[in-house]
């Protein structure tokens, strides 16, 4: 992916527990993590729709999600940002599902943590979205 993230540059990204729309809803079980993201001088987004229960299936992830301040990232918040870094067939997509434990942890595997803590880095201390380059 060495030529794509130079052409990636991330705006925002966060992630929602979903709630209840209808009392008889499932929606409740899931979480949505999504990313704002410019590629190839096109801005887009990307939505990751996962069942929650498999983000609480990843423990060991405990020390890779905190940052250098102590601050704790979210799995939901960067799920999506996982996807992204991970794999450029996401990047031609605007919608995910998972509902595979496996598929889900994969997301995981051989993440550049220190990438994506210093993606959160410049985004929450950068007044300009255009410093938050890969």
């Amino acid at each position: 992916m060495k030529g794509a993230e130079d052409l990636l540059k991330i705006r925002s990204f966060a992630g929602y527990e979903l709630q209840k729309a209808k009392s008889n809803s499932p929606e409740d079980l899931f979480n949505r993590s999504e990313v704002i993201y410019t590629y190839h001088g096109k801005d887009r987004s990307f939505e990751l729709l996962y069942v929650r229960y498999l983000e609480e299936q990843l423990p060991d992830l405990t020390e890779q999600l905190t940052m250098e301040n102590g601050e704790q990232l979210a799995v939901k918040d960067i799920a999506a940002l996982a996807c992204l870094l991970q794999a450029d067939g996401y990047l031609e997509r605007r919608k995910v599902y998972i509902n595979d434990q496996h598929q889900f942890s994969d997301l995981f595997q051989n993440l550049d943590w220190n990438k994506v803590k210093k993606i959160c880095v410049k985004l929450k201390h950068s007044s300009n979205p255009e410093e938050s380059l890969l």
